[in-house]
């Protein structure tokens, strides 16, 4: 299935459906652990969006939509190479 739309309003309709759950919530996060290109690639997006440089990549980077706080992390499997 292709994924369509903007990242960050989609993130921003979750976040919002996560605020409306009907239970009190003390503490809202998400936590996305991404493959190595796709934190790269979402790291400089959300970057561009917020008018933002960075000089060097976190290994974990947090942005906050509403009162839901959302985590992007770096898949920590390492990768076996075969011989």
């Amino acid at each position: 299935m292709e994924k369509k739309g903007d990242l960050l309003n989609q993130l921003a309709i979750i976040s919002d459906l996560i605020e409306k759950v009907n239970f009190n919530v003390t503490n809202s996060t998400m936590v996305f652990e991404l493959s190595d290109q796709e934190y790269i690639d979402v790291f400089s997006y959300i970057n561009r969006k917020q008018n933002r440089t960075a000089n060097s990549l976190p290994k974990t980077f947090t942005i906050k939509i509403g009162t839901v706080d959302i985590i992007f992390n770096k898949n920590s499997v390492e990768k076996v190479q075969s011989s």
